[in-house]
């Protein structure tokens, strides 16, 4: 119906357009903190999952349900692990800014 061409530019004109919109509403609107940090880990988390469903089809095809669930489930027994140790040593605060901020 429409040149590639064309399209390319439709959506990048869509694309560009919400940027310029989440950029105004960022500039103008004051947004509280939590809701910042709620948007970010959400989005965070959904590149981390798209991320991880690639690998992990990829290592189903090649190892099977047993060698993925293993890995799986160690992986994230070890980053939780760490990242409970490295909260009981104090880094939980580490990106605390302003009077927040431990001494």
């Amino acid at each position: 119906m429409f040149p590639l061409w064309s399209q390319a530019r439709f959506w990048g004109l869509v694309g560009g357009w919400a940027l310029l919109l989440g950029a105004a509403v960022g500039y103008f609107v004051s947004i509280p903190q939590r809701a910042i940090a709620t948007i970010m880990a959400f989005g965070a988390g959904v590149l981390i999952s798209a991320l991880s469903f690639e690998l992990i089809d990829e290592a189903y095809k090649r190892g099977g349900f047993d060698s993925t669930a293993i890995g799986f489930l160690g992986g994230a027994a070890v980053y939780t692990a760490a990242n409970w140790f490295l909260g009981q040593q104090g880094a939980k605060h580490r990106k605390r800014s302003g009077t927040r901020a431990p001494s």
